[in-house]
């Protein structure tokens, strides 16, 4: 599909006209085809330093356009291993062992891969064998927020399930098969977002609610607004809601902190931290943090001819219009699944590693501009400026609909993705 209309970017959600972002730059070299990276360990992958030069040559060549050319400069420590589940999972990662936590019906369902550091470039890739059978997991993926497990189960039900216990309680309802967001506020609390449909003056929206642990529901869109896609970030003691309202004339981008008062949530004030034009109709957001720095990633288009990658900062107190970094794919592409790593320095064992100065990101697009191109899994990183690295090509040919993706505590990425077909894992060493 080609990308959609131009954008619009005001302060508070109005029809003006956008300030087009005359800066950013389309090139060749942001619109080559990406050659699939090889999955077996007997064909040779790309140097890695030799991939992150050309990379940033490219990159210098196009006045700062993602470079998108290349085979993976990552190399391939484990799998790609075709999963006993079919259906999303989130991830969780300890020094030595890496959780995928499935949705079995509204509880939680472990998988678990041993972790370790990764085998050194001369040792054979790792491959399980095919699982004999297979578990049909439920969509939407659970989502995890501290030590807390959050799953739909049918109806929308809402359950709590305290990782590694048989501690489940029904905390809240959402519209059936809408994702869920969770993030933990400390390590004593955590906010479970949902979206629902209501009546108002307008009509039936979708609206936006979070609910402190077990607690009351609270609506979070403000009046007037509504919001399709939801997703929550912790920042320790607090956390932040970015949520898109898609419309059909324009994609308002919003943000909204929230921090513990006492016993209750507490609400700051809502930003429209962008405005885009008419969205696709899979249209999608994804966190993700870079240190101490949040941003939200929309795939989206840009202008008429142009979609990709919007990487809009997210401020402490978040701001209206802010301008967006922007990577380009080389055609539009709809839904255009995105996954990116949200985990911080703090968050992590080792106080460093994967996460802590850059953000893995992966993404599905196209692998070139031709209607009908193959999709891949691009897999890249973002920095605290915005901007993204592309790291080459992990997977092509894949139907892909799902991804998660998770940093280690030996500095690898993990990423995980598939549809209701299949469902696969693989390590990366990345430069």
């Amino acid at each position: 599909m080609t990308a959609a209309c131009g954008a619009f970017s005001c302060s508070r959600c109005d029809d003006s006209a956008a300030r087009a972002d005359k800066d950013a730059a389309t090139s060749d070299a942001a619109l080559a085809p990406i050659p699939s990276a090889s999955s077996s360990a007997a064909e040779p992958e790309l140097d890695a330093s030799l991939a992150v030069a050309v990379a940033d040559a490219a990159a210098s060549a196009s006045g700062g356009a993602a470079p998108d050319a290349g085979p993976s400069a990552c190399r391939l420590a484990y799998g790609p291993a075709e999963q006993a589940f079919r259906g999303p999972a989130a991830m969780v990662t300890s020094a030595t062992e890496l959780k995928l936590v499935a949705n079995d019906g509204g509880k939680p369902r472990i998988f678990a891969v041993p972790l370790g550091p990764p085998p050194p470039a001369s040792a054979p890739v790792a491959v399980p064998p095919k699982p004999s059978s297979f578990f049909a997991m439920r969509w939407p993926p659970c989502e995890m927020a501290g030590r807390w497990a959050y799953c739909q189960a049918a109806g929308g039900i809402v359950y709590r399930t305290t990782l590694g216990t048989t501690d489940t309680k029904q905390i809240a309802k959402s519209q059936p098969s809408t994702r869920i967001a969770a993030a933990a506020l400390g390590p004593d609390h955590a906010v479970l977002g949902t979206l629902d449909a209501r009546r108002t003056s307008e009509g039936v929206m979708m609206q936006a609610f979070v609910t402190l642990d077990d607690g009351e529901t609270t609506r979070l869109s403000e009046d007037g607004a509504g919001a399709t896609v939801l997703r929550l970030v912790s920042r320790g003691e607090r956390a932040v809601a970015l949520y898109l309202d898609a419309r059909m004339a324009m994609l308002p981008v919003h943000a909204r902190p929230m921090s513990l008062r006492g016993k209750e949530l507490a609400l700051a004030d809502d930003a429209v931290v962008f405005v885009g034009g008419p969205p696709e109709r899979g249209i999608e957001l994804t966190p993700a943090a870079v240190g101490g720095s949040v941003f939200a990633l929309v795939p989206t288009a840009r202008e008429t001819a142009d979609f990709g990658m919007a990487a809009i900062a997210i401020a402490e107190q978040p701001k209206d219009d802010v301008q967006p970094s922007w990577s380009l794919y080389p055609n539009g592409l709809d839904p255009a699944p995105i996954a990116a790593t949200i985990a911080s320095a703090a968050d992590r064992p080792d106080g460093g590693g994967a996460g802590a100065a850059t953000a893995w990101v992966a993404r599905v697009r196209p692998s070139e501009r031709m209607v009908g191109a193959a999709r891949i899994v691009e897999l890249g990183k973002l920095d605290a400026t915005g901007s993204f690295t592309s790291l080459g090509a992990i997977s092509t040919g894949k139907h892909v609909t799902d991804m998660a993706i998770t940093g280690d505590a030996y500095g690898s990425v993990w990423i995980l993705y598939g549809d209701t077909n299949a469902t696969w894992l693989e390590r990366r060493v990345c430069p």
